[in-house]
């Protein structure tokens, strides 16, 4: 293999993954720098919310970042970052590898077109599987969250105030729950409405019970009545749930246990039972033939 074909194969990888990495220079730069530092910070940002607006697959994996517990948005560009610069190393390396072991050039390019369309399928469902499990996460953080939530408003606490301590006090207990919180706390104290701060923390979220917490105390803000009773009704809807949820996966256990009962245990109990008169039989049978 002549060395101009391995130049070749070099230089179709960098200019696929050019914009990558030229993004990337200008994050590192950014976090380094003092005196730009919030220039070119509020310019990455911008960038990516108008792909955001403009991109349904942009918005859609944004969000999927933003379930994986990527809350902000230089986390964001972060991690699609080194995804991208990740992945494009990856497939330069099969296919500079592929050249080496002495493969035709058309197959070295498809080697590592294979792997740029791969490697980023792979982060994307370790990241959807991140995120669901994170999702699961604040669902199951949720009924500790409504007990934390009536008592502090028995007490006698604001909407606000009861939000800042469950983020302060239940960090450790709920830590899912209390990130997802104080995102809510940060945007009500910066000068956003209530409302509007719940808001955007049920469309970002895909825990339904979470959600539905969030719903209720939204209601509060809006109507200014007591949350009490429609948290004890939420309780208890999420805990009927729950069991049901489990009792669902004790019947699916159940199943893959007597099929691995079939599979396995019957052929050896038949084989106990029967094997005797079976040998017996032969026996017989050959004693009469013979």
């Amino acid at each position: 293999m002549e060395a101009h074909h391995i130049y070749f194969i070099i230089g179709a990888v960098v200019l696929c993954t050019a914009p990558v990495v030229l993004l990337a220079i200008a994050h590192m730069e950014g976090s380094s720098s003092s005196g730009k530092n919030a220039q070119l910070e509020f310019s990455s940002k911008d960038i990516w919310r108008q792909l955001r607006e403009e991109n349904t697959h942009i918005a859609s994996l944004s969000q999927l970042l933003r379930r994986a517990g990527m809350v902000k948005t230089d986390q964001q560009i972060k991690a699609v970052t080194i995804a991208g610069i990740l992945c494009a190393a990856l497939a330069l390396a099969f296919g500079v590898s592929a050249l080496i072991k002495g493969l035709p050039i058309p197959q070295a390019l498809l080697i590592c077109g294979a792997s740029l369309l791969g490697f980023p399928l792979l982060a994307y469902m370790f990241l959807k599987k991140h995120a669901e499990d994170r999702q699961a996460k604040l669902e199951a953080e949720t009924l500790m969250l409504i007990q934390t939530t009536r008592m502090l408003w028995r007490v006698g606490l604001s909407l606000p105030k009861t939000l800042a301590i469950i983020c302060e006090e239940l960090k450790e207990l709920t830590p899912n729950c209390a990130t997802e919180l104080n995102l809510a706390v940060n945007k009500i104290e910066s000068g956003q409405s209530q409302e509007e701060a719940l808001y955007d923390l049920i469309n970002s979220t895909g825990a339904e019970g979470f959600k539905e917490y969030l719903i209720v105390i939204r209601q509060q803000s809006i109507t200014g009545g007591s949350i009490d009773k429609s948290l004890d009704e939420l309780y208890l809807l999420l805990q009927s749930r729950r069991k049901l949820e489990l009792q669902e996966v004790v019947n699916k256990l159940a199943g893959k246990m007597s099929l691995v009962m079939m599979v396995c245990f019957f052929p050896a109990l038949l084989i106990f039972v029967g094997g005797p008169s079976f040998t017996s039989l032969s026996k017989a049978l050959g004693d009469v033939a013979s």
